[in-house]
């Protein structure tokens, strides 16, 4: 297990915006004496520089090649623009370098093929940085949906709603890559979206086929990127899935999420970037949650209500959850590390990076071919079975 006798060698690569929460997650685990902060690795060695000085790392460079065959790294953080995570997790990979990406995992299935039987061939872990499965509000609906709360679950709805420039986001920052296909991958759906049907795989399993998906682009006039997609699917449990990514909203953002069930459904407001509220009307809930002590116990943190008057009748007993607010990078850092210890596949891992594209494809397809695309459009089975046996490949320590 890291920790201050074997803490692990870490270098992020990438030092712009979205490295800054990874860094902050990489700081308390240095301070824990989990991880050691080698490297911060930009090609603009000033940006490197500041990185270095501002989050404790040991050193700054530009040379990702040269970083990764650095014997005190052992792990790499890829921090980068869409297009350069493929060619970094295979020269970490055969460099014997354990990786975590950040999402989305590479541009398309393709290379999400490559990535992943790459790193499980050469024995090291490879997790995707899908950071909201991993925060508060995430492991609240599934611990909800696993102890049957809402019963079998047939409906998911989400719809996510914010207004992102992202006209001003590429004339900054070096960022002008995010406005084209080939180097961002898509638009909203491929680059946030992915986030969140990660998470819903998390909940609700994997999908069997998307129906249909329209795309378009309200703030500005391109065919390059989407600003507003919306996805039907079904999952192979049999349930309904629609899905909703604007980023063409004209006030503030807005995270609304229902899941109904067979005994109940609950609902989820919030979580982005700020505490969550889940309502849950549960036929199940009084002999549930209030006669079993460990899932009280799941919500200690959280304030709860009940109204004076249930409708069991309608929608059962009602439970109102606050759930704080927290930024899963720095619990995804631990999965890594844990997933490094111990040998085994982490948690939202590249498989599960590849499964989340997997849908941004589909949709891509459904929306421009006009019909149903059924998965799997890659044999995942086939690809768990690379490097050692399923669900475990033979890890290098």
């Amino acid at each position: 297990m890291p920790g201050p006798a074997n803490p692990v060698g870490v270098a992020v690569v990438g030092c712009g915006s979205i490295a800054q929460s990874h860094f902050r997650g990489w700081q308390r685990l240095v301070e824990d004496g989990r991880a050691r902060l080698e490297v911060a690795v930009d090609d603009d060695p000033a940006r490197a520089r500041k990185a270095a000085e501002q989050y404790g790392a040991r050193a700054a460079a530009t040379d990702f090649e040269e970083v990764v065959r650095r014997p005190e790294v052992q792990a790499i953080d890829v921090c980068l623009p869409h297009h350069l995570h493929l060619p970094a997790i295979l020269a970490a990979a055969r460099a014997g370098k354990h990786v975590l990406c950040e999402k989305p995992l590479v541009l398309n299935l393709d290379q999400a093929v490559e990535a992943i039987q790459t790193c499980r061939e050469a024995g090291v872990v490879l997790m995707t940085a899908d950071r909201d499965r991993f925060e508060p509000h995430a492991r609240a609906v599934k611990r909800i949906i696993d102890q049957g709360l809402i019963g079998q679950v047939n409906l998911v709805l989400e719809r996510h709603m914010l207004h992102k420039d992202v006209l001003t986001q590429a004339a900054s920052n070096n960022m002008a890559w995010k406005l084209k296909r080939n180097n961002a991958g898509g638009g909203a759906l491929h680059r946030d979206g992915i986030y969140y049907l990660d998470t819903l795989r998390f909940w609700a399993g994997d999908v069997a086929h998307v129906t249909g998906a329209e795309f378009d682009n309200f703030l500005w006039e391109t065919e390059e990127i989407e600003t507003t997609s919306h996805v039907l699917f079904r999952f192979q449990s049999g349930a309904i899935g629609v899905f909703e990514m604007v980023w063409c909203l004209q006030g503030p953002h807005i995270r609304e999420i229902t899941i109904n069930g067979s005994e109940g459904y609950l609902r989820l407001f919030g979580a982005i970037g700020d505490d969550a509220t889940i309502e849950l009307h549960s036929r199940r809930l009084a002999r549930q949650v209030l006669g079993d002590p460990r899932v009280v116990r799941s919500f200690e943190e959280c304030f709860d209500r009940r109204p004076d008057q249930a409708h069991p009748d309608r929608t059962g007993e009602k439970l109102v959850l606050r759930i704080p607010y927290a930024a899963g990078f720095r619990a995804q850092e631990i999965e890594f590390l844990d997933a490094i210890a111990e040998g085994r596949e982490a948690e939202s891992s590249g498989i599960d990076g590849g499964r989340a594209l997997e849908i941004v494809e589909g949709a891509y397809r459904a929306a421009r071919e006009r019909r149903a695309i059924d998965f799997p459009l890659v044999d995942w089975e086939a690809l768990e079975r690379v490097g050692g046996r399923r669900g475990q490949p033979a890890l290098a320590r």
